[in-house]
């Protein structure tokens, strides 16, 4: 028997998902470690081995030759700000970018509102005498001894990473190959990250800033995939592992350690890949996929079968211009805690108990309330039979929780700060929900909504009655949910280039030439994780707006040479259906083209199962 194995590492648990050759899942959890993952997946690698009646070693061997893999390693280093010491080479006149920030502020109101923690510090980001134009033409030479002088700057000072990132290299990357070239002569063991590699597009604060986060990060990453690499050959397992990336991909692990910035907000990713999949079965295409975990609450939409890509975001306060899901997380999880602030009123989250301590009911010496114990005390919870039976909850210790921090406090009895909490935490993921779905335009009354978590089922109906929705599926994986959408992900790259012109003034041959380029690096990209490029399908998009705009929309195209003026027109159809207008007489102008390549992963053989009656429905 052959087996497929996905694993999620969340906040509080680890989820393992496995598929055999006839479609039986199995299902598991682990503890999570934030101090060391891989110690969560060789815990829980050997509870599902158990359950198969095989050891660890043996169940690996029965695995197909890829383990997927998704995790919030480089979210969490950026939330903790644990990452590596780095330094940023750049052109003379720019050091100050990551320092600027481009002008952003996010409290627009708030003058005392302190800056991020610097990724970089001023004294570590070097000018380099350089310069290329807009057209790519080299203005001023590379000064290959300002390379080598800040190389020694960086090496006195420790550090660990460093960013290369100079003006317009993504029209001629020349400068920045040569000085990766110096890097890996001069300073070998430092972690190496060239803008012309990460996000080689217009927009110099974006491009470095993600440039800078991807050294950030890569370091420890590496040191993780390495940690996993080597918890997986303890156990005899020589096959490759692959890992999520945010777009909703997978990949290789030596293609995670070149780009990390690309799994920034991974865990939750294959979340919407999941739902994409029931959506499919029950044949609806539009989906609202709901993870409600132990720590987040995850919201994402998938319209006409496609989950919604963002580019250009802040993530923790840092600016990623690289693809990814959009995904809206809260502090809304099972283990969310309840409290009273100075007001006098009723707040869930966002704070967590997490694993450990973990809600009162745990008896791991938790002491607040949490959703968890408002859920068992309500009777929404069997105490004899929680994660799968492998452990009881108490009652009592939930009712005490309740009692001393939220009841007396309020004068509330304990059923009724219970039933408080439980509204209060709906209320506040269906005020998340229709942020980006109602607040965007977007009606979800029709779309199905996919429950996702170990929570999520608990919650899930309150949250559809709200929102007027009619339709609620609970699969069978719902409380590893994104384990189960990693088993489905495709292999997928994404590639980027920049073009910045107006149409009337466009080489008609000047798109489907930068189509082809990124074509031939994807299939080179393919070929290097053992895929065949030819089975590759490929989704290409336009970044357009009109002139005077300071926004894009992303206007998908068919594959094959487009005429301008029939892009123009997909281009307005586009802009009317988001925004309800077009101006057809205003000239337009293309910024970025974008080149999607995935190779589908085998299908999962999952037993189709009668419907049940109506009698047979009802709750017993």
């Amino acid at each position: 028997m052959r087996y497929r194995l996905g694993i999620d590492i969340g906040g509080t648990f680890t989820d393992f998902t496995v598929v055999d050759e006839r479609g039986t899942i199995v299902l598991d959890k682990a503890p999570s470690s934030r101090q060391n993952p891989a110690s969560s997946i060789a815990a829980g690698l050997d509870k599902v081995a158990s359950r198969l009646g095989l050891t660890a070693s043996a169940f690996l061997d029965r695995c197909e030759d890829v383990v997927t893999h998704g995790s919030t390693v480089a979210v969490n280093t950026l939330i903790q700000h644990n990452g590596a010491r780095v330094g940023l080479l750049c052109t003379e006149g720019f050091r100050d970018f990551m320092g600027m920030r481009g002008g952003h502020k996010e409290r627009r109101y708030d003058f005392r509102y302190p800056p991020p923690p610097e990724l970089v510090p001023r004294y570590l980001s070097v000018p380099v005498r350089e310069r290329v134009d807009r057209d790519g033409a080299v203005v001023t030479p590379l000064h290959e001894e300002d390379v080598l002088a800040g190389i020694e700057r960086f090496r006195a000072e420790g550090v660990e990473a460093v960013a290369v990132c100079y003006l317009w290299s993504f029209r001629n990357p020349a400068h920045e190959r040569r000085t990766g070239e110096l890097l890996a002569e001069h300073l070998s063991g430092a972690y190496r990250s060239l803008s012309v590699d990460v996000l080689p597009q217009i927009r110099d604060y974006v491009r470095t800033s993600t440039t800078v986060v991807n050294a950030y990060l890569g370091p420890g990453v590496r040191r993780y995939v390495e940690e996993v690499r080597e918890m997986f050959r303890t156990l005899g397992y020589e096959g490759d592992v692959r890992f999520m990336l945010s777009n909703g991909g997978a990949v290789a692990a030596d293609m995670l350690v070149r780009r990390p910035v690309a799994s920034i907000n991974s865990g939750p990713a294959s979340g919407p890949i999941a739902g994409t999949y029931f959506g499919d079965l029950v044949g609806n295409r539009d989906v609202l996929t709901i993870d409600m975990g132990g720590t987040s609450f995850d919201i994402s939409l998938v319209q006409s079968g496609q989950p919604r890509l963002v580019r250009n975001v802040d993530v923790h306060r840092y600016r990623v211009g690289v693809p990814m899901i959009d995904i809206n997380t809260l502090g809304a999880g099972g283990g969310s805690i309840g409290w009273i602030d100075p007001s006098g009123i009723l707040r869930v989250g966002p704070q967590s108990a997490e694993s450990r301590p973990g809600p009162a009911c745990y008896g791991h010496g938790g002491e607040r309330p949490t959703v968890t114990d408002a859920d068992l005390v309500l009777g929404y919870l069997d105490p004899s039979y929680f994660l799968g039976g492998e452990m009881a909850l108490d009652r009592e210790a939930a009712e005490t929780a309740l009692r001393v921090h939220v009841a007396e406090p309020l004068g509330l009895t304990v059923e009724e700060a219970a039933v408080g909490m439980f509204r209060v935490v709906n209320q506040n993921m269906v005020d998340g929900i229709r942020e980006v779905s109602i607040e965007r335009g977007y009606d979800p009354r029709d779309s199905v909504m996919v429950v996702g978590g170990g929570a999520g089922a608990v919650h899930a109906c309150p949250l559809a009655e709200e929102l007027e929705m009619r339709h609620v599926l609970v699969p069978r994986v719902a409380s590893t949910l994104c384990a189960f959408g990693q088993l489905v992900a495709d292999i997928k790259h994404d590639y980027t280039r920049s073009v910045l012109s107006q149409v009337a003034h466009l080489d008609p041959t000047a798109i489907p030439a930068l189509f082809q380029e990124m074509e031939v690096e994807a299939a080179r990209d393919l070929a290097a994780e053992s895929a065949d490029p030819a089975a590759a399908a490929t989704r290409r998009s336009v970044d357009m707006r009109y002139v005077g705009q300071i926004h894009e929309v992303d206007v998908e195209i068919s594959a094959g040479d487009v005429a301008l003026a029939d892009l123009v027109e997909a281009f307005h159809l586009r802009h009317e259906a988001l925004y309800t207008y077009a101006e057809r007489y205003s000239p337009a102008e293309v910024i970025n083209v974008h080149l999607s390549a995935s190779i589908a992963r085998p299908p999962i053989p999952l037993p189709e199962r009668a419907a049940a009656s109506p009698s047979e429905a009802e709750p017993k």
